[in-house]
C-alpha cells in the first residue's frame, strides 16, 4: 500500500462519512497504527508499524458502515486469499490478515472488523499521474508492461485481477509498477466467476471488458481489455468510453468501437493504435490471449513494428479489428488500425442501427476475384444486420433487467426514531420494506418503551428486505428512589416502587421517626434519594411513633439542643431550670428531663436544665506566670480574665495578685483581674570614680535617679584622697536593674591622732 490517499480523511482517522476508527491502536498485538494514508471505496488505509520486525507496513480495514454486509467481508477475505498466494515484485504483497473492534457512533458493543497487513509503498498512482495530463508514449507504454507482468503472475496460478484501472497501479519512488487492490479478484476455477454479485455489476465502468458489462463468465483475456483501457487513458488522458451514466459507458464497451488513440493524441504512433485495436476487441478469442502476448505485441511497437499476424488471436475479416495484406512480394505487413478505413484514414458512418460496421481488409486479388468478394462482403452485411437486431433486443432486456435490478436493490436510508415507541418503528420500518426487530435494553436518558437507536444506525442506507434491529428502552439500569415518600401510607409507597422497576421486599421493618406517625412509612433501605439497580429490592421503613431523647446534648448551647429536638417532633419547654455545676459554662445544657435515652412518643414535652456557670477562683495562682495563671482559670471555666501590669522588683509576667481572691465563688462569665508583673526598671550606671563615697552613695540611692542599693569596700592607698571613690562594680555605661547592688571601693580615712 502507497503513503499516497486517494480517499479523504482527517487527523482522527475520520472522514467526512463519519467512518469510526479502530479502538484498538496495536492490532494482534503487533501492528501500532499511525495516521490514515488513504480511503477507497472498500476499506481504510492506516500506516503502521510492525512491532516485531521492526517495519513499517499499510494495514487495510474493511470501512465499519460495510462491515455487517456478508458480501463485503467476504469481498474482503477473498483479496488477501487471493494477493496471498501471489509472490510478484509487481503485486503489492499481504503479510497477515486478523480482526479488529470499531465502536460504531450510538453503540456499546465493538464490531468485529476484518483487517489486511500488506507492504508499505512509498510512490503514487497512476491516478495521480494522469491529473496532471497523458503520460509519455514511453512512460505509458512502460507503466502498462509493469501491469501485465504482474498480471502474468496472478493468470499462471488462476487469479483474475477484474478491476485493472489507474487507481489500483501504482509506481513506487524507484519506477517500479504495482498492482494492487484484488478486492474482487476471483479464481479462474470459479465456474461462478462472472461480475455480477448480488445482482450487481462489479467493477469499473471505464475499465469493463464486454463480457463483463454482460455479465458472463470472465477470465484473463478480461484483464487484458481492462489493461488496454488502461494503456488508451495514459495514452490520451480519457478512458477509450464516457458517458453520463455507468450503463451507457458498459453499453459503449458491448457496441461501440473506440476511436482511434492518436486522433485524441497526435503523437501516439499507429503501431500503438494497432496494439490497442488488438486489446479492445469485443470478442476476447479475437484479443490478445495472453499478457505475454500483449507485452510482446507493445515492446514490438516500442520498436516501430506492427504486431505479429501468427499470434493465437489472428485476425481474419470478419473480426473488429481488420489487418490489410500488403502487394504480393511486400517485404512487409502493413497494419491498419481497427478505428480507421485503410485507403481513407478515417472511421466509417455509424448507420442507423447506432453501431459501425465492421471494416473489410482491402482486397489486393485480382479483378477473377471480385465477384466473390462481393459476395463476402453482402454476406458480411446480412450477418451484421442479424447480429445488430439481436444485439437490440438483448439491450431491450438488458436495459428492462437492469431497471428491476435497480428497483430490487435500490438503498434505503434509515431515519431517526429518537421519542417514538418501538411499535412506531416498527411499524415504518415495514413500510420501507425492511424487516425489523426488537431487542431490550437499559437507557438512563430515553424513556422506557421508546427506541434508543437501530442497528445499522440512523441514516444508514440498506437494501430492501434487510434486518433491522430497534433497541428499545427497559428504562434506567439504576433507578433513583424519590425523596417524598416519608408521610405516605404502605400501599401508595409500594405501588411508587413497583412502577420504577423495583421490586419491594414483602416484609416492611418498623424503625423510630419523630416525624412521622405510626403506621405511616419513614423511609426506605436503601434511602430516599439514593440510586438502585433496576428490578433490585427495596424495603419500606414504617415509622413506631416514639423517639429515643438522644444523649451527648451536655455541653451544648439551648438553641442547638432546641433545634435538634425539635427536628425529632419533640416539643420544647419555653421555661428553663438554671443549675449549679462547675464543669458546664453558664449557660449550656446540662441535662434534659426526660433524660437522655429514655423513650418518648412524637409531640412529648423535654424540659431543659441550664448551667449558671459559677465556680470557685483556683489556689495558688501568686508567683505563677500569667500564661499559667490564664490557663488555670480558663480550666476552671472562667472566660473573661483582665490583666493589669505594673512596675515591680518582681520579674516580668510574675502574677502580683487576683482579684476577686483565689478560693472565691464567681461567674464563670464574670471578669477576674490578675495583676502582673512588668519587671523592674533598668537604669544606665553613671561614673562616680573620683567623688566621695557619701556623693556617690546619694546619687545612685536615690529612686528618681537610678534607685540602686550601695555596698561600701574600704581600701588603704597612700596616693589618695581619703574617701574617694576608686572603683565601681558596675562599669559606667552598663545597664542595670533598679533594686541591684552595686558595691563602690574607696579609700579608707585617715585615723585621727592619738592624744
Amino acid at each position: 500500500m502507497s503513503d499516497q490517499s486517494n480517499g479523504r480523511h482527517t487527523d482522527e482517522g475520520r472522514d467526512e462519512t463519519g467512518a469510526a476508527t479502530p479502538r484498538q491502536r496495536v492490532l494482534n498485538d503487533r501492528y501500532e497504527l499511525g495516521d490514515p494514508i488513504g480511503r477507497g471505496g472498500m476499506a481504510d488505509v492506516w500506516l503502521a508499524r510492525d512491532l516485531l520486525l521492526g517495519r513499517d507496513v499499510a494495514v487495510k480495514i474493511l470501512r465499519s458502515d460495510l462491515a455487517r454486509d456478508p458480501v463485503f467481508q467476504a469481498r474482503f477475505r477473498r483479496e488477501a486469499k487471493a494477493v496471498a498466494g501471489l509472490n510478484d515484485h509487481g503485486i503489492v504483497a499481504v503479510y497477515d490478515t486478523g480482526d479488529t473492534d470499531v465502536l460504531m457512533p450510538g453503540e456499546v458493543v465493538p464490531l468485529k472488523v476484518p483487517f489486511i497487513v500488506m507492504e508499505f509503498v512509498r510512490g503514487h498512482t497512476l491516478k495521480s499521474r494522469l491529473s496532471g495530463g497523458p503520460l509519455p508514449a514511453q512512460d505509458a507504454v512502460n507503466a502498462t508492461l509493469g501491469v501485465l507482468a504482474a498480471l502474468n503472475t496472478s493468470h499462471a496460478q488462476g487469479i483474475v485481477h477484474r478491476d485493472i484501472k489507474p487507481a489500483n497501479v501504482m509506481i513506487t519512488e524507484a519506477g517500479t509498477v504495482k498492482v494492487m487492490d484484488f478486492g474482487i479478484a476471483r479464481a479462474l476455477a470459479d465456474s461462478a466467476a462472472t461480475m455480477t454479485q448480488t445482482q450487481a455489476v462489479v467493477g469499473t465502468a471505464q475499465y469493463l471488458s464486454p463480457e463483463q458489462a454482460r455479465g458472463e463468465s470472465v477470465d484473463e483475456r478480461s484483464d487484458l481489455y481492462s489493461t488496454g483501457c488502461l494503456l488508451f487513458e495514459l495514452l490520451t488522458g480519457r478512458p477509450p468510453f464516457i458517458g453520463d451514466s455507468p450503463v451507457s459507458v458498459a453499453y459503449q464497451h458491448v457496441g461501440e468501437i473506440p476511436q482511434a488513440a492518436s486522433s485524441l493524441n497526435p503523437t501516439v504512433t499507429p503501431q500503438l493504435d494497432a496494439v490497442l485495436a488488438l486489446a479492445l476487441t469485443k470478442d476476447r478469442t479475437q484479443r490478445f490471449q495472453t499478457a505475454d502476448e500483449f507485452s510482446a505485441a507493445l515492446r514490438a511497437a516500442q520498436r516501430g513494428e506492427m504486431p505479429a499476424q501468427g499470434q493465437d488471436s489472428a485476425l481474419d475479416a470478419t473480426q473488429a479489428v481488420p489487418l490489410a495484406v500488403g502487394a504480393a512480394g511486400a517485404p512487409t505487413e502493413q497494419f491498419q488500425g481497427a478505428y480507421q478505413d485503410p485507403q481513407t484514414g478515417y472511421q466509417p458512418a455509424v448507420d442507423e442501427t447506432g453501431l459501425q460496421p465492421a471494416i473489410l481488409r482491402q482486397s489486393q486479388e485480382d479483378d477473377d476475384d471480385l465477384e466473390e468478394v462481393r459476395s463476402r462482403k453482402t454476406l458480411i452485411w446480412v450477418v451484421s444486420l442479424v447480429l445488430v437486431a439481436i444485439i437490440a433486443v438483448a439491450g431491450v432486456f438488458f436495459f428492462r433487467w437492469l431497471a428491476d435490478e435497480r428497483e430490487r436493490n435500490a438503498l434505503v436510508e434509515i431515519t431517526s426514531f429518537s421519542g417514538q415507541t418501538s411499535a412506531q418503528a416498527e411499524q415504518k420500518l415495514k413500510e420501507l420494506e425492511l424487516s425489523p426487530s426488537v431487542e431490550l435494553a437499559f437507557s438512563d436518558t430515553v424513556k422506557e418503551g421508546e427506541v434508543i437507536d437501530t442497528d445499522p444506525v440512523a441514516g444508514q442506507k440498506v437494501k430492501k428486505g434487510s434486518q433491522v434491529t430497534i433497541h428499545a428502552s427497559k428504562g434506567p439500569a439504576n433507578v433513583k428512589i424519590p425523596k417524598d415518600l416519608s408521610g405516605k401510607t404502605v400501599d401508595e409507597v409500594r405501588t411508587t416502587l413497583q412502577g420504577l422497576n423495583l421490586e419491594v421486599a414483602p416484609q416492611t421493618r418498623e424503625v423510630e421517626d419523630a416525624k412521622v406517625e405510626k403506621g405511616l412509612v419513614a423511609g426506605t433501605d436503601p434511602k430516599e434519594g439514593s440510586s438502585a439497580e433496576s428490578g433490585s429490592a427495596v424495603t419500606i421503613l414504617v415509622s413506631k411513633g416514639q423517639v429515643n431523647i438522644p444523649s451527648g446534648l451536655d455541653g451544648k448551647t439551648e438553641e442547638e439542643v432546641r433545634k435538634e429536638l425539635t427536628d425529632l417532633g419533640l416539643v420544647v419547654d419555653k421555661k428553663v431550670t438554671t443549675v449549679d455545676n462547675s464543669d458546664i459554662a453558664k449557660g449550656l445544657v446540662v441535662t434534659t428531663n426526660p433524660a437522655p435515652g429514655s423513650k418518648i412518643k412524637v409531640g412529648g414535652k423535654v424540659k431543659l436544665s441550664v448551667s449558671k456557670g459559677e465556680t470557685k477562683i483556683p489556689e495558688d495562682l501568686v508567683g505563677k506566670s500569667v500564661d499559667e495563671a490564664t490557663k488555670s482559670l480558663n480550666d476552671a471555666g472562667f472566660n473573661s480574665i483582665t490583666i493589669e501590669r505594673v512596675d515591680d522588683k518582681a520579674d516580668k509576667d510574675e502574677v502580683l495578685a487576683v482579684t476577686p481572691k483565689s478560693g472565691e465563688t464567681l461567674g464563670i462569665d464574670e471578669p477576674v483581674t490578675l495583676k502582673v508583673s512588668n519587671g523592674p526598671k533598668t537604669v544606665t550606671m553613671p561614673s562616680v570614680l573620683g567623688m566621695t563615697s557619701q556623693e556617690a552613695s546619694d546619687l545612685l540611692r536615690n529612686t528618681d535617679n537610678y534607685g540602686l542599693e550601695v555596698q561600701i569596700t574600704e581600701v588603704d592607698q597612700d596616693t589618695t584622697k581619703p574617701g574617694q571613690v576608686l572603683a565601681q562594680s558596675v562599669p559606667s555605661g552598663e545597664e542595670v536593674k533598679q533594686g541591684s547592688s552595686v558595691t563602690l571601693t574607696v579609700q579608707k580615712p585617715a585615723e585621727a591622732p592619738e592624744e
